[in-house]
């Protein structure tokens, strides 16, 4: 796969990586905090249920107007600029999306989550060197995060700067051994790199996490064939 393929498919497999994720924040609604993992020290931020019932319904067309509605009530709700900027995000208007994060984290939302959502969001506009600063931000909250250390080395793989996508990898591999995705993206850089040995050994490992996953086996015997 040449790196000018990669570059097109990879942001757009994580964006669905970023829903996934984001639902991990979302799942509850935001009236009760859930995205704040660290609390902001003497900032407290909601939203009402009508805004929090779209966002778990994930019913972001409801989702936008019922958040900028509750805006104009309260322009300096971060919590409520975050949901609205992951809400367009999940419509595909990342130019918005990317507006209200920054917005939401001028104004003290700094969770981790955030910058990494802001970084995916940089990614999918082809704004790399700020998907870089994005995702070196999240790392700066929390460095333990193998979500955090993958999203950098896509970034990096996306700039063509193999060797610092190679590091943040494996980094993210050895906080989370079993993160099939950042070995699979480790294997596609390899393949590009000419180590083939090495790809394999990572799609190797993938099938023995999940013998079920198509694609590395597919990518494995493609390689083996040549």
């Amino acid at each position: 796969m040449s790196k000018r393929i990669r570059r097109i498919l990879q942001f757009v497999y994580l964006s669905g990586l970023a829903l996934s994720l984001a639902g991990l924040f979302l799942g509850s609604g935001c009236s009760k905090g859930v995205l704040e993992k660290r609390p902001v020290p003497e900032k407290t931020w909601t939203c009402d249920k009508a805004a929090d019932d779209a966002m778990k319904q994930q019913d972001y067309g409801a989702a936008i107007p019922l958040h900028q509605r509750l805006l104009e009530k309260e322009p300096a709700n971060a919590l409520a600029l975050y949901h609205l900027g992951y809400a367009y995000g999940q419509t595909d208007n990342h130019m918005e999306e990317v507006f209200y994060y920054e917005k939401a984290i001028a104004l003290g939302f700094k969770e981790h989550g955030i910058f990494f959502n802001l970084g995916m969001a940089y990614g999918e506009l082809n704004k790399i060197e700020e998907s870089i600063h994005a995702f070196n931000k999240a790392l700066d909250i929390n460095p333990d995060s193998a979500e955090n250390h993958f999203g950098l080395a896509i970034a990096y793989q996306m700039s063509v700067a193999d060797n610092l996508a190679e590091k943040e990898f494996l980094k993210a591999i050895e906080i989370d051994p079993t993160h099939v995705d950042a070995r699979l993206y480790l294997s596609m850089l390899y393949t590009d790199m000419g180590e083939l040995q090495k790809a394999c050994k990572q799609l190797r490992r993938i099938l023995e996490i999940d013998p079920t996953h198509t694609g590395a086996r597919e990518f494995l015997e493609r390689i083996e064939k040549e």
